[in-house]
């Protein structure tokens, strides 16, 4: 089981892996904790969480975190949810996916421990969540993770 060393430095590969996932597909994608058509339906903007519930001496946590994803709507949402799902495999991510599933589910897993699951709601919205490896915590008052991920690929404004 890989192991990040730091709540911080958990969080900042996570946020590379977010990213090296938009720099893939198409510019006009991105993630965002509140999404424009769904105003009652806002994210946190990522909780730690216990790695182990039944062992309270365990000090471990992991990151968890889900945005909905931008540029894309419920007509464009298969092709969207199949590029990701090849973007993840391009990145030699392990993958594992029900295609005869409604609605969609993909989930992936990274080398370096990290897990995602890319979620179709039943009104065709997409939505991505990331999880870290466990970590030792290191600060309660850590950054938390960004409202909004830009695809990279996008020149700044």
């Amino acid at each position: 089981m890989p192991t990040a060393t730091t709540r911080a430095a958990a969080r900042a590969q996570l946020l590379r892996h977010f990213e090296a996932t938009l720099r893939v597909l198409p510019v006009e994608l991105a993630l965002t904790l509140r999404h424009p058509d769904l105003p009652t339906a806002p994210f946190h903007s990522g909780v730690d969480m216990s790695w182990d519930d039944s062992d309270p001496d365990n000090p471990l946590k992991f990151l968890n975190i889900r945005y909905w994803m931008l540029g894309t709507t419920p007509e464009t949402s298969d092709r969207s949810f199949d590029l990701v799902l090849r973007a993840w495999s391009e990145q030699g991510w392990s993958i594992d996916y029900n295609p005869e599933a409604f609605p969609r589910g993909g989930y992936a897993h990274t080398p370096d421990g990290y897990d995602f699951a890319l979620t179709q709601s039943v009104n065709g919205y997409l939505s991505l969540a990331g999880s870290t490896p466990p970590f030792e915590p290191d600060s309660e008052t850590d950054d938390p993770m960004p409202a909004r991920i830009e695809n990279p690929s996008v020149p700044p404004r």
